[in-house]
């Protein structure tokens, strides 16, 4: 009877057991795609806007180009990213060291039989089986359990080359943050100031295009009270509507200046954004040698030392190639314990030892050594040919940072001969239709030269960044003291000035911030830099100077003839081009400004 209810027990947990897998079955094959629902989509919207901008000092001061750079620095999204990155590779190399300890296991097991596992014996030689009763040694429920420590010596070797190569990984990862940040400086200094310039030059180009928009209509007026020849109003109005045009492509040009620069510092794109201009340009000098630079960028470029990684994991796995053909070595010990009442003791240690070797493997090893081998050498072919890229990218970006400086002086005199003859295109009082279209000409001209000027400027910064980038140069020191806003801006702020300071500085005053009429009260002078090397300075300010004093203050009324030149004084180029300038402004300065606006 007792049997009876253990077997009708065991069939009804066979049928439990049964059941429970159908279900199981069942239920992944009926496992359909799931896609997120809108009110999922709007909430986890919701919480990563959050989580965008948490932690972002407000702006309570004009931002500086230190501080902006400390920003980014500190709270962009891709340069967050990295340091995860860095830091995942770093944990990676917490894990490897647990790989090298030796395998402490601990099993534990129920077994249940339905019936027990009774046995007859059978003789050897007659092959008759016995007629006794069946025997059994073993309970039909059964709990064994042990703990044992193992170690193997190949598994040992081959986890410590790969905590080898994780180590590089997380060196590699290490390096591209640091070629993060060199790419997210340029970028910063680069929308800085193209951002000051939308932020000096709103105000003057909002009022050009209200007079541009004035002058406009009365020609409007002009050409329907026929005071004009139709062909001369309408050539007159064509000339107003493509300074309209030049002036609304500044307006564009200037609009998403700052929204670049608030996305890279980490702050809301619609949210306003004041900006320290200061009231000197100061060109940084560039004062390494080619060879310095050269040599500097193969110690110090990140992409260099990243390859340099990858050569040192390339030849840790032909190691590792090398020492799976040798045979495994297992070193055991454990502690065991078995419930089986049939047993004299349920508790005992063992101990052994396993020589393993998988045949298989020397057999493919020659050719598991050769692609580990072929690996090497297209890692050290990758590193030559990166070498010779950073070799050039050193070379480049030293021209870059001398092309963009004499840009930048040409846009500087460019500059002053627009912002002369828009003074004196203002000047000019009479309410002429042709006068109004000179100073709004005029005033395109200025605004589009002071454009250039700021851009010409912005791209010496990123030049300048992208030689410090070339060479391996980081803005930071290895250990900061402290890593709040205004102790990194402070940081950021003194390497600045250590990196710009020039054994003979270039400093360009710049213009007043505030309207075209103050430009003239102080005319920009660029000193010639030594660290410019070979590239031609332009014409020097003191000729441009001497040529505008020897022109006279024009009168309210109407513009004032050039003076003629003194017989004892040599004839200026520069003179005579200006004398020409005002001789023909009327009809060119439109199509000058055009140009140079497009250009």
């Amino acid at each position: 009877m007792k049997g009876s209810r253990m077997g009708i027990c065991h069939s009804g947990a066979g049928r439990l057991l049964v059941l429970i897998s159908l279900v199981a079955v069942v239920a992944a094959c009926t496992t359909t795609p799931s896609p997120l629902t809108p009110e999922q989509l709007a909430a986890s919207a919701k919480g990563d806007r959050a989580d965008m901008f948490q932690g972002g000092e407000p702006l309570t001061a004009p931002l500086t180009v230190s501080e902006a750079i400390a920003r980014a620095l500190k709270h962009n999204l891709d340069r967050r990213a990295k340091m995860r990155e860095e830091a995942l590779a770093l944990n990676q190399t917490d894990l490897d060291r647990w790989d090298m300890l030796p395998k402490l296991v601990g099993n534990g097991a129920f077994t249940s039989r339905s019936e027990p596992n009774a046995t007859r014996s059978r003789g050897l030689t007659t092959q008759t089986t016995s007629t006794s009763e069946p025997t059994y040694s073993a309970d039909r429920d059964n709990y064994t359990a042990d703990l044992s420590l193992s170690w193997n010596v190949l598994d040992f070797g081959v986890s410590y080359f790969t905590a080898r190569q994780n180590a590089d990984r997380a060196l590699i990862a290490t390096e591209r943050k640091r070629k993060a940040m060199h790419t997210l400086i340029q970028e910063v200094r680069y929308a800085f100031w193209r951002a000051a310039a939308h932020q000096e030059l709103q105000g003057e180009v909002d009022q050009a295009v209200a007079d541009a928009r004035t002058a406009l209509e009365r020609a409007k007026a002009v050409e329907q009270e026929n005071l004009r020849a139709p062909v001369e109003a309408l050539r007159y109005r064509k000339t107003l509507l493509e300074t309209l045009r030049q002036l609304t492509a500044v307006q564009q040009e200037l609009s998403t200046a700052k929204i670049e620069l608030a996305a890279l510092i980490n702050l809301p794109p619609g949210m306003p954004l004041a900006l320290a201009v200061p009231k000197e340009l100061k060109v940084p000098a560039w004062t390494l040698t080619l060879e310095r630079m050269e040599e500097l960028a193969f110690l110090n470029n990140p992409d260099l030392r990243e390859q340099g990684y990858l050569t040192r994991i390339s030849i840790d796995d032909t190691r590792k190639a090398i020492l799976k053909l040798l045979p495994g070595i297992t070193l055991s010990g454990s502690r065991n314990y078995d419930h089986n009442s049939f047993l004299m003791d349920n508790h005992w240690y063992e101990a052994g030892a396993k020589l393993s070797w998988n045949l298989i493997n020397l057999i493919s090893g020659p050719d598991a050594i050769a692609y580990a081998e072929t690996n090497e050498d297209v890692v050290k072919a990758r590193r030559l040919a990166l070498r010779m890229a950073v070799l050039a990218q050193v070379h480049i970006s030293e021209r870059q940072y001398h092309n963009a400086v004499s840009q930048y002086q040409q846009s500087d005199e460019l500059f002053g001969v627009d912002k002369r003859l828009f003074e004196l295109s203002e000047a000019k009082t009479a309410n002429d239709a042709q006068g109004i279209l000179e100073r709004v000409a005029g005033r395109a001209s200025a605004i589009a030269s002071a454009l250039r000027r700021f851009q010409s400027y912005a791209q010496v910064e990123q030049a300048f960044a992208k030689a410090q980038a070339s060479v391996g140069e980081d803005l930071l020191p290895d250990n900061v003291a402290s890593h709040d806003l205004p102790a990194l801006s402070g940081t950021v702020a003194r390497r600045l000035a250590a990196w710009g300071s020039p054994q003979e500085p270039a400093v360009v005053p710049t213009t007043g911030p505030r309207r075209l009429a103050a430009w003239g009260s102080a005319q920009a002078t660029t000193a010639q830099s030594t660290a410019v090397g070979d590239v031609a300075p332009p014409a020097p300010a003191a000729r441009l100077a001497a040529a505008e004093a020897s022109v006279p203050p024009p009168s309210p009324v109407r513009p004032a003839a050039p003076p003629p030149v003194v017989a004892t004084q040599p004839v200026d180029p520069v003179q005579q081009e200006l004398e020409r300038m005002m001789a023909h402004v009327r009809t060119l300065v439109g199509e000058s400004g055009s140009s140079a606006l497009r250009k």
